[in-house]
C-alpha cells in the first residue's frame, strides 16, 4: 500500500510540474510579429558607430518597452482565446482523502456490520466535470480569435507610431546638428569681423558704432548657438530612450533616406489607407468581436450540459467494489431575472459602438492622408524655395561685404544681410529634413511605414553606397565573356 501510494504522490507531481510555462516561448509569440529579437541585456546592446536611420528603427522594433507591453497584450489575447476553447474541455482533478476516527471500537459489533463503521480509510478520487453550452461557447470562441487579430493590428500600429516617432527624433537631431554647424561657421566669421572692425576703431577709421553692432550680432549668434547645442543633447538623449541605448555619446548619425520624388494620386493614397492602416483593421476586428458577442449573448437562452464522472485510483473506503459514479444534467434557462436580456442589449449596444468608432476612423484616416500628402507636397515646394531663397541671401551678403569695402554700404549694411543669409540657411537646413519626415509620415498615415519597409530602406540604402565598377572593368568583362 506504501508503493501505492508513493507513486500516486509521483503522478500528482509530475501533473503540477507539466504546467511549467517556458518564458522565451512566450514572448516569441509577439517578437514574430514586430520581426525582432532583443538583447538579453542592456549591457550587451550593440549601438555602431555610425547610426543609420534604418539601424536607429531596428534598435527601437527590438528594444522599446512599449512594443513588448503592446505585445503582452497581444500574448493575453492568444492565452484567452485558449481558455475559451478550455470550456469544451473537461476538468479532471484527482485529491486525497485521508479519514481517521477515534475512540470508537467497532469490536462489540455483530460480524459483517463493524466494515460499514470503518475508523480508517484512504481514498485517491479522481473527478471529472464538463459543463458547456455549445452554440455560447463556440460563438464566444470565435469572439476571442476575432480580438486575437484587433490585438495583432493593435500591436503591429503602435510598431508603425513608434517608428514614426524615432524617425521625427532623428531627422530633428540633424537638423539641429546641421544648424550648430552652421552657427559655428557663422560665429567664425562674426569674430573676424568684431577683430577687424575693433582694429580699425583703434586706427580711427572705423566708429565705435560698427564695433558695437558686430559685438551684438555675434552675441546673438552665440545665444543660437548655446539652443542648437541644447536641443541637439536633448533630441539624442531622447534617441537614446527610444531606441532603448543608455546613451549615444560618440555615435554619429547618418542620413540614408532619401524620399521618392513621385507619391501615387490621391485616390490610390486612400486605397492603400483603407487597405493596409493597421488600426482601421483593428477597428475592423472589433466589429467583428462584438457581433459575435451579441451572438454569444443570444445563445445563453439555449440549454447548457453538465457531466460529472467520479471514480478512484486507489480506495479503501467502504463499499470496496464500488469504483465509479457518474451524473448527466442539463439546464434549460426559463428565468434569469432578466439577466439574459439585458446582456444582450449590452452587447448590441458594444456593437454600434464598434461600428461608429470604426466608420469615424476611417473618415479620419481619409482627412490625413489628405494632410499629409500636402504637407509632404508643400515641403517639397518649400524647400525648393529656400534654396532660392539661401542663394540669393548669400549673394546679397557677399554683395554687401563688397560695397562695405569700397565705401557705399555701412557696417549695419553687411550685418542685416548676414542675418538674412543665415536664418535662410538654418531655415533650408531644417528644410531638407522636413521633406524627409513628412514623406515617412505620408507613408504611416497610409499604412506602409512597416518593418518590411525599414528593411527594404537599409537594402537600398546599402545598394547606393556600394562602389560601382569603372566604365574600362564594364568593358573588360564584356569582353572577357
Amino acid at each position: 500500500m506504501w508503493l501505492k501510494k508513493k507513486s500516486i504522490v509521483l503522478v500528482i507531481l509530475a501533473a503540477s510540474l507539466a504546467g511549467c510555462v517556458n518564458q522565451k516561448e512566450e514572448v516569441m509569440h509577439y517578437r514574430k510579429v514586430l520581426h525582432s529579437k532583443p538583447a538579453t541585456s542592456t549591457a550587451q546592446l550593440i549601438i555602431p558607430r555610425q547610426l543609420t536611420l534604418a539601424a536607429a528603427l531596428k534598435l527601437a522594433n527590438d528594444n522599446n518597452e512599449q512594443l513588448a507591453i503592446a505585445g503582452e497584450n497581444y500574448l493575453q489575447a492568444m492565452i484567452a482565446k485558449d481558455k475559451a476553447f478550455s470550456t469544451f474541455m473537461p476538468t479532471v482533478g484527482v485529491s486525497a482523502q485521508d479519514f481517521q476516527m477515534r475512540g470508537f471500537n467497532t469490536s462489540a459489533l455483530p460480524p459483517g456490520v463493524n466494515q460499514f463503521f470503518q475508523t480508517h480509510y484512504f481514498n485517491v478520487p479522481l473527478q471529472t466535470q464538463l459543463n458547456v453550452n455549445v452554440l455560447k461557447d463556440a460563438t464566444a470562441i470565435s469572439a476571442a480569435g476575432a480580438y486575437v487579430n484587433q490585438r495583432k493590428a493593435l500591436l503591429l500600429d503602435m510598431q508603425s507610431s513608434l517608428l514614426l516617432e524615432v524617425a521625427q527624433t532623428y531627422y530633428q537631431v540633424l537638423s539641429d546638428q546641421r544648424s550648430v554647424a552652421v552657427l559655428r561657421q557663422t560665429l567664425r566669421v562674426q569674430q573676424a569681423t568684431v577683430k577687424s572692425q575693433t582694429n580699425k576703431e583703434k586706427a580711427g577709421v572705423a566708429l565705435r558704432l560698427s564695433v558695437l553692432q558686430s559685438q551684438a550680432d555675434e552675441a546673438k549668434t552665440r545665444v543660437q548657438l548655446t539652443e542648437a547645442e541644447n536641443n541637439v543633447d536633448n533630441g539624442r538623449a531622447t534617441l537614446a530612450f527610444l531606441i532603448g541605448a543608455p546613451t549615444l555619446n560618440g555615435t554619429r548619425l547618418i542620413n540614408d533616406f532619401n524620399p521618392p520624388r513621385h507619391i501615387p494620386n490621391l485616390g490610390r493614397l486612400d486605397q492603400l489607407a483603407l487597405v493596409k492602416r493597421q488600426d482601421l483593421i483593428a477597428a475592423d476586428d472589433a466589429v467583428t468581436t462584438s457581433e459575435r458577442n451579441v451572438s454569444a449573448a443570444i445563445d445563453e437562452y439555449f440549454p447548457s450540459v453538465s457531466v460529472d464522472f467520479n471514480t478512484f485510483l486507489y480506495k479503501e473506503q467502504f463499499p470496496s467494489d464500488s469504483w465509479w459514479s457518474g451524473l448527466f444534467s442539463a439546464n434549460f434557462p426559463i428565468f434569469e431575472g432578466g439577466m439574459i436580456y439585458q446582456n444582450i442589449r449590452t452587447a448590441y449596444s458594444q456593437m454600434r459602438q464598434a461600428m461608429l468608432q470604426r466608420q469615424l476612423l476611417a473618415r479620419q484616416i481619409m482627412e490625413q492622408v489628405r494632410i499629409a500628402r500636402a504637407d509632404w507636397l508643400t515641403s517639397v515646394r518649400l524647400t525648393a524655395n529656400l534654396k532660392t531663397e539661401m542663394l540669393s541671401a548669400q549673394a546679397a551678403y557677399r554683395q554687401a561685404q563688397h560695397s562695405y569695402g569700397v565705401g557705399v554700404a555701412t557696417n549695419l549694411d553687411v550685418i542685416t544681410a548676414q542675418d538674412l543669409a543665415l536664418s535662410a540657411q538654418l531655415a533650408y537646413q531644417q528644410a531638407r529634413y522636413e521633406v524627409r519626415v513628412r514623406m515617412l509620415n505620408l507613408l504611416r498615415e497610409t499604412g506602409r511605414f512597416t518593418y518590411p519597409m525599414i528593411a527594404q530602406l537599409a537594402r537600398a540604402a546599402r545598394a547606393h553606397k556600394s562602389p560601382r565598377p569603372m566604365k574600362s572593368e564594364k568593358t573588360s568583362r564584356g569582353r572577357g565573356n
